[in-house]
């Protein structure tokens, strides 16, 4: 063993105590010295079981503390640190990283030590001096023994002229982890269930998407660059898959408004090819799963297509032009559905994502619709009755009421809905061979009877009508033949009050509306629904009591009302509502429009 005995620093490496030994001992470079001692050099640098254990016999020092400091070589590139496996990538070399301030304090004392940290490429600022590391690339061959008294030239102001260029920062939470866990500590719990490496980069891949964008070149950033990016990443990697989950959502935002169909790759680019092809121990982790799942689940993709290496074995979600294509349809006309239905917005990016299941439903709905052109030109309905049966909700309209909805959208109806609705208009009707005196189309009869056409089919439906026919070979409301006189004499029982029409225009209100607040009774603000029901209870005829209607009147105001009263324009009178801080009394969210109560608007806030 050699005296007089060199004790063995903590902080350092084999190599930095090799190299003390050396100039203590032998005033010697560092190779010479360990030829003299028969360690081979290059098993050293390697870190090579049999070399650290020669260093610690001819030292004294203890081997466990030796090997604890320095990555031991697995083979294949692969190394072991302080019981972590990670990639010859993951350390510094054959860089030689310094802090000039150490090398200043340890020159005070006569012995620079290089730093077991300085060993990892993710230390980049000194823990102690709180100033970036430099880096000495390697240009002689002897460089890889990182002999700081030779690497590292400066000495008194040279040194002190690199620590005062030093732009000072904090050490990143992203590099206090990884000390933290190879010092045996329990960090995050989703980065501490991946290996050392795949942590890191998760991390730092996820910090350069988010900071340079999908198109950035890894091999061209710079250690600043990759430090930042750590900062960046941590805020996310540390609060596990959630936080991962919002990060990679939010950069499939940033193509909301993208042009074309931008697929995976473009969206996240230099993150999903470093997880593609990651060299991080050939397995990048469980940073793979959340992006396979995220692009999933936000990208549209057929069956068969392949995620990070992994078959998409159905498609889960469309574009309109792929499911367009699938259900035989009209893109435009489909664009115009699934707008209307809520299942994406307006002048939606062509990309937009459509989940399958929904999509392929409204899709087959769409196919199954009737359009209300159709319903007056080929279904024998004449147009007023078309648009009275949905206002008083005979008829259902195809994906109804989202402002803006192309007319033609907003009036269809599904088939099956209108073949039981004339089904059941039929049913009730006796077949007649010919046109008969007394019996006259529902249409004339209800101008004959001074009553809206709705008001005959309520008629029918109800059961009040003895005197119904059907012409044999004709189809739709059209067909039916009924007696004015019956009409006449049911008049006054299934007209009372008013129809939703007369209800709503009244309010000055749509239909949708209108029965959103039908459809809150009891409710404050609400309008309660008179049920006229007949001889056959299945139907019920809708009517309003004029009374409340007037008291809904007197009661509750909406913005076009308070503007045609005051003769304002809509903007200014939804300006002086917000600027007083009137609050409404029910939510245009809630029912279509706000509606305020008058007794809530000061008398002068509209002079």
């Amino acid at each position: 063993m050699l005296l007089p005995f060199l004790p063995f620093d903590p902080i350092e490496t084999p190599l930095s105590y090799a190299a003390r030994l050396a100039r203590h001992h032998a005033d010697k470079r560092v190779v010479p010295f360990l030829k003299d001692v028969q360690i081979c050099p290059q098993a050293i640098v390697s870190s090579k079981p049999g070399a650290l254990a020669r260093l610690a016999e001819i030292s004294g020092a203890s081997l466990c503390e030796l090997s604890r400091n320095v990555p031991i070589h697995k083979g294949s590139r692969i190394y072991d640190i302080r019981g972590e496996l990670v990639s010859a990538e993951f350390l510094s070399n054959p860089h030689t990283i310094f802090c000039p301030a150490c090398l200043a304090e340890d020159d005070q004392t006569g012995r620079r030590r290089g730093r077991w940290e300085w060993r990892l490429s993710v230390v980049r600022t000194c823990s102690h001096h709180g100033i970036p590391l430099l880096r000495q690339a390697q240009a002689k061959w002897d460089d890889v023994f990182h002999e700081l008294d030779h690497r590292v030239p400066e000495r008194d102001g040279e040194l002190q002229a690199l620590i005062e260029n030093a732009v000072p920062r904090s050490v990143s939470p992203h590099q206090q982890y990884v000390i933290h866990r190879l010092e045996g500590k329990a960090g995050p719990e989703w980065l501490d269930a991946q290996s050392l490496e795949q942590a890191v980069r998760a991390t730092e891949l996820l910090g350069v998407l988010l900071e340079h964008g999908p198109d950035q070149k890894l091999p061209e950033l710079t250690s600043d660059d990759w430090d930042h990016a750590g900062r960046v990443g941590f805020e996310f990697t540390s609060l596990g898959e959630a936080g991962i989950r919002e990060a990679l959502e939010a950069q499939i935002r940033k193509f909301d408004d993208a042009s074309g169909t931008p697929g995976a790759r473009k969206i996240f680019g230099c993150f999903y090819r470093a997880l593609a092809y990651s060299k991080s121990l050939k397995e990048p982790g469980d940073i793979a799963r959340i992006l396979r799942e995220v692009i999933t689940e936000n990208v549209a993709m057929p069956a068969g297509a392949k995620v990070l290496g992994v078959e998409l074995r159905k498609r889960r979600l469309h574009t309109v032009a792929s499911l367009a294509k699938e259900q035989d349809l009209d893109s435009r006309t489909l664009s115009d559905v699934l707008v209307a239905a809520g299942v994406i917005p307006d002048k939606a990016p062509a990309h937009y994502p459509i989940p399958v299941e929904q999509g392929r439903d409204i899709a087959g709905r769409t196919k199954r619709t009737v359009t209300v052109s159709s319903l007056w030109k080929n279904m024998d309905f004449t147009r007023p009755i078309v648009d009275q049966l949905f206002v008083d909700r005979l008829l259902t309209p195809i994906f109804y009421g989202r402002p803006g909805t192309k007319g033609r959208t907003q009036k269809a109806v599904e088939r099956e809905e209108l073949a039981m609705l004339v089904g059941k208009l039929h049913a009730k009707a006796v077949e007649l061979g010919a046109e008969t005196d007394g019996l006259v189309p529902v249409s004339k009869a209800a101008e004959k009877a001074k009553v809206p056409a709705i008001t005959v089919v309520h008629m029918i439906l109800g059961g009040f009508l003895e005197r119904l026919f059907r012409l044999a070979g004709q189809d739709g409301v059209t067909a039916l033949r009924v007696d004015p006189v019956e009409i006449k004499q049911h008049r006054t029982a299934c007209s009372e009050g008013f129809s939703p029409m007369g209800a709503f225009s009244s309010l000055k209100i749509s239909k949708t509306i209108g029965w959103c607040l039908a459809d809150r009774s009891p409710e404050e603000v609400s309008l309660p629904v008179n049920w006229i029901v007949g001889p056959e209870e299945g139907h019920r005829i809708p009517r309003f009591d004029p009374a409340v209607v007037a008291d809904f009147k007197a009661r509750f105001i909406h913005p076009v009302r308070i503007a045609e009263l005051h003769g304002l324009q809509l903007s200014e009178v939804v300006s002086r509502l917000k600027r007083w801080g009137v609050r409404p009394a029910v939510s245009e969210a809630e029912v279509g429009e706000d509606f305020y109560r008058i007794r809530d608007l000061k008398s002068d806030l509209f002079n």
